[in-house]
């Protein structure tokens, strides 16, 4: 009798398990999508519901096991990619393969790229978690997204200079930005990547051009798109329906991508969103610069064979060296030549392969990947952070931006000189508040944040359109003119660092509880909660407006435009939006000869700044030439 009881039990905790791998794929599926068909399923109350969401990918025969919280459904730690260490150092990133049945535990999030540890800003993370195996990606999505719901998708491309940052930075946390689509009736999945920073995503040298394993960075986003495109239906996305957005070095990447094998491979998207950057930003494209930086980490390493950095033998001793000493080694070389963070160190060069000409030139042969809608902006005060507070004669004003741009023949510093006199600044002057600031800052801060910014977001957008690459209609500009961090900057006795870099980031991802003091006042977040409304929108429909009123309008950036016109190399009218500051958000019109008399008082407001004259010095043929882009 006992052998009997035992033999039963035995049987049914076999039936229990077959039941385990074969019904519990269709009890997601049924909780999923038991309220669409009115069934009410014994365990599917989701009052109290504790359980973790789980993925099947059915092709794959895995499982991915995320969390929950507060309406928001993640995956994170999700590889796209093998390990990028040993023989796969520096090599294009080599697409992920799991044995079937593999269970995924992507409840925490994983280890960032090699790059520097500890503190960064008051309001991102510390940094204490690194490791070449890297390549992964995090996924956000409304809770109880059913399978085929077919969501739009933003893939969220990070900052930091191709020298820090990762997906799962505090800074961009995606929860409100989830949320709040999702309560709107606009859902969509939020997607953040990881990607291969300074020496280990961008060094070159012979040995690797040969290989074409170079921007091996460049190369993880792209893997990672496409990871996307064939993946995140199993998430409830849709891989036609992909937006990449990225910021700073984001944002030109997103450019380069574009340009990538110049155009010839479509890129894995199919709208953008550019926040202060393009590919004018990538100087020195073709500049030997990376080059002797990644020789000299080789000598430091000690892997020069033969009195020779570019050979296949010093590649082979650099793949074999320790992690931790080649790290060190580049992120300190990085920091001392480009303090504080190394930036600009180490970034994407020309390899005759994924970059195949400086990226402005590729811009006006017409060689990239078109019909891709897209927004582009900047920020008020885009500049300010990298310019020494003492800056106070000209010369310094010109070695402020001069330590990243090498190049410049005098005339083109006397003229950038000339058209950023200093009497436009002295009104910008606070000694009260600001402290010994004087206006040959202000004067610096202007000038970096239009060669690095305005002016590139500006070429990108009219040489995409004039070019063949959207239609006027589909390109719009955005100027943000807010920011959550006054009493960070104030705490870091900063504060004339004003609307500064990074400024927008938290509104557009509706960021409700940014870290480091902050402000996470009311009249903020409702900023922040319109911002991030106007983005989803453009995710989910292509229309970066929430309203019909005149102030909720967001004109295309070359609205009107005629054939004529579009033959010119620069604009001479552009229309883009306003978010924040005195004037609120609002279109305004910005031109070369505009008449006073018919303009708005934002539009007055900007008129100090020249940018249509200032840019199309810095955009023409000679300065792009000498900047290296």
């Amino acid at each position: 009798m006992a052998r009997t009881i035992s033999w039963l039990l035995g049987l049914g905790a076999l039936i229990f398990g077959l039941l385990a791998v074969f019904v519990e794929p269709f009890r997601e599926l049924l909780l999923q999508n038991a309220d669409y068909y009115e069934i009410k399923l014994p365990f599917s109350d989701r009052v109290d519901r504790v359980d973790p969401p789980v993925v099947f990918d059915f092709a794959r025969e895995l499982a991915y096991m995320g969390s929950r919280s507060d309406g928001v459904e993640h995956f994170q730690d999700i590889f796209y990619a093998e390990d990028t260490s040993g023989e796969n150092r520096f090599a294009p990133p080599i697409p992920i393969k799991h044995r079937k049945g593999t269970v995924i535990d992507a409840t925490q999030p994983g280890a960032w790229c090699p790059q520097g540890t500890g503190d960064v800003l008051p309001f991102t993370s510390r940094v204490v978690n690194i490791s070449e195996n890297c390549l992964s990606l995090r996924i956000a999505r409304p809770q109880f997204t059913a399978r085929d719901a077919k969501l739009p998708v933003m893939v969220w491309l990070h900052g930091g200079g191709h020298a820090l940052g990762s997906a799962s930075d505090i800074l961009y946390q995606p929860d409100g930005l989830v949320k709040q689509a999702a309560t709107d009736g606009q859902p969509l999945i939020f997607v953040g990547i990881n990607y291969r920073l300074g020496f280990f995503g961008f060094a070159t040298s012979k040995a690797l051009i040969d290989a074409k394993h170079t921007n091996a960075g460049l190369r993880d986003q792209r893997a990672a798109l496409e990871w996307v495109r064939d993946n995140i239906e199993n998430f409830g996305g849709d891989p036609q329906h992909v937006t990449a957005i990225g910021q700073s070095v984001g944002a030109s990447d997103i450019s380069l991508q574009l340009t990538a094998f110049e155009g010839k491979q479509d890129v894995p998207f199919q709208q953008a969103i550019m926040m202060s950057g393009a590919a004018g930003l990538n100087f020195n494209t073709k500049s030997d610069l990376v080059a002797n930086n990644s020789a000299a980490v080789a000598q430091g390493v000690g892997c020069v064979k033969n009195d020779d950095s570019q050979s296949a033998e010093t590649l082979q001793c650099l793949r074999e060296a320790p992690f931790e000493l080649l790290n060190n080694l580049s992120v300190t070389a990085s920091r001392a030549a480009r303090p504080p963070f190394g930036e600009a160190f180490f970034y994407p060069t020309y390899d005759g392969d994924f970059i195949t000409d400086r990226p402005t030139e590729l811009m006006r042969a017409g060689k990239f990947s078109k019909g891709v809608p897209i927004v582009a902006s900047w920020v008020a005060n885009e500049g300010a952070w990298y310019i020494p507070p003492t800056t106070s004669t000209d010369e310094e004003v010109l070695a402020s931006f001069g330590l990243w741009l090498t190049g410049h023949s005098e005339s083109t510093k006397a003229k950038l000189l000339e058209l950023y006199p200093l009497a436009d600044f002295e009104g910008m002057v606070r000694p009260d508040y600001d402290g010994p600031i004087s206006a040959q800052y202000y004067r610096a801060a202007q000038l970096s944040k239009d060669i690095w910014f305005t002016c590139p977001v500006l070429d990108f957008a009219w040489q995409y359109v004039r070019n063949g690459g959207v239609e006027p209609e589909k390109m719009r500009l955005y100027n943000f003119n807010a920011t959550r961090y006054t009493p960070v900057f104030e705490n870091m006795g900063v504060p004339f660092w004003r609307v500064a870099h990074l400024s927008d980031i938290p509104y557009v991802l509706n960021h409700q509880g940014l870290e480091g003091g902050a402000d996470n006042s009311a009249p903020q977040l409702e900023l922040s909660k319109m911002m991030s409304r106007t983005i989803a929108k453009f995710v989910t429909s292509g229309i970066p407006s929430v309203g019909d009123s005149s102030a909720e309008a967001w004109p295309p950036a070359f609205d009107g435009v005629t054939r004529d016109e579009l033959k010119e190399e620069f604009p001479t009218k552009i229309l883009l939006k306003l978010f924040g500051g005195p004037y609120g958000n609002t279109p305004v019109s910005v031109s070369r000869d505009g008449n006073e008399a018919t303009t708005t008082e934002a539009e007055r407001a900007l008129r100090w700044e020249r940018m249509l004259e200032r840019c199309e010095f810095i955009n023409s043929e000679k300065v792009r030439e000498e900047s290296g882009v």
